[in-house]
């Protein structure tokens, strides 16, 4: 089969791997397409924690079972499914919790021998592979695994109440979802700060958030004046350094910082300030099998037009043009699919 990797920083290249065969809890699944993640572009660019060349990179994808072991429950040949790209040991006191998504012994593609998305083929175990609705384009079921992160953020760990005023730092794919995700929840004012207008406009049309362009003069200080009391809950979707303080400075006191963006260095933060308004600040992790289970469930009822997400696809073998596009920003580019 042939999968995209990359080779060394920068430089992916296209080519013949070894055919993939299913383990007796595992399906093999042709790969229809997948997306293309932030995290994929810091493994690009040699930033990614544990994602190393050579790898073949990729976690979102959608398609079509092909092969199934002999111990693979209700999944079928010729499901058309997504895939939840972890698998936890089951047994850690984590585990046992409820806390799937922190397991440290958990297994994730790209890593541990478990080959990444961007290939024609793919191997899931059976218990983290969801099937969609019948009328659910593949282009739109990749996108249950970033939905995902949005939901379990929203959910989990920023407990949302109805009514909330919701700030979202970052306007890429997760910030975007997350968004989306507190609508559902119930949010009353939500804002949403970028440094792309077009990203801007696309929030503003899935979920009628306000919109802050932070390239602005003076966008903070305006915001504080437009809501003198503040956010109740604030997501860090951007891994930028700036957007600590912003969160510490603009969330009520007494509210939540909910942190989904991958921060690729130390950063330093107001303690005082978190201390005097007894802020809360939580990590959120990916997601655990409720939240996927929720975001397939999104997308199978058209519940937002996520088709509006979708701004590039490009061939597999064209995996290179559709990181530097992501690296570069030649173009507004939202969320990028390969497809095989």
């Amino acid at each position: 089969m042939k999968a995209a990797i990359l080779e060394e920083t920068g430089r992916i290249e296209v080519r013949d791997v070894e055919d993939l065969r299913p383990a007796r809890d595992e399906v093999l699944i042709r790969t229809a397409c997948a997306g293309v993640c932030g995290s994929d572009l810091h493994a690009f660019r040699g930033r990614h924690p544990f994602r190393k060349p050579p790898v073949i990179l990729g976690h979102e994808l959608a398609g079509t079972v092909v092969e199934v072991g002999h111990d693979v429950g209700d999944v079928r040949l010729n499901d058309r499914v997504t895939m939840m790209p972890l698998v936890s040991c089951g047994r850690c006191r984590l585990c046992r919790m409820g806390r799937e998504n922190i397991c440290l012994d958990k297994r994730v593609p790209g890593v541990g021998g478990w080959l990444g998305s961007f290939a024609e083929f793919a191997l899931a175990k059976s218990s983290v592979t969801f099937r969609l609705g019948e009328a659910t384009a593949f282009e739109l079921g990749v996108l249950a695994e970033p939905l995902a992160v949005g939901v379990h953020a929203v959910t989990r760990q920023a407990r949302l109440e109805a009514g909330s005023r919701v700030l979202v730092l970052g306007g890429g794919t997760i910030g975007i979802l997350t968004a989306l995700a507190a609508r559902a929840a119930g949010a009353g004012d939500i804002v949403i700060t970028d440094l792309f207008e077009f990203n801007l406009a696309l929030t503003q049309t899935l979920c009628g958030a306000a919109t802050v362009h932070v390239g602005r003069e003076g966008w903070e200080a305006d915001l504080a004046r437009a809501y003198p009391e503040k956010f109740d809950v604030t997501f860090l979707c951007s891994g930028a350094p700036a957007t600590v303080g912003q969160a510490v400075r603009l969330t009520r006191r007494a509210g939540r910082i909910v942190v989904t963006g991958l921060f690729l260095e130390p950063v330093p933060m107001d303690l005082t300030a978190v201390t005097l308004g007894e802020l809360e600040v939580v990590g959120s992790q990916i997601y655990d099998h409720r939240d996927f289970r929720t975001a397939v469930d999104w997308i199978d009822s058209g519940r937002f037009d996520f088709r509006k997400l979708v701004t590039h696809t490009f061939p597999l073998a064209r995996a290179q043009d559709a990181l530097t596009l992501l690296a570069d920003r030649t173009e507004d580019a939202v969320k990028i699919l390969l497809q095989m």
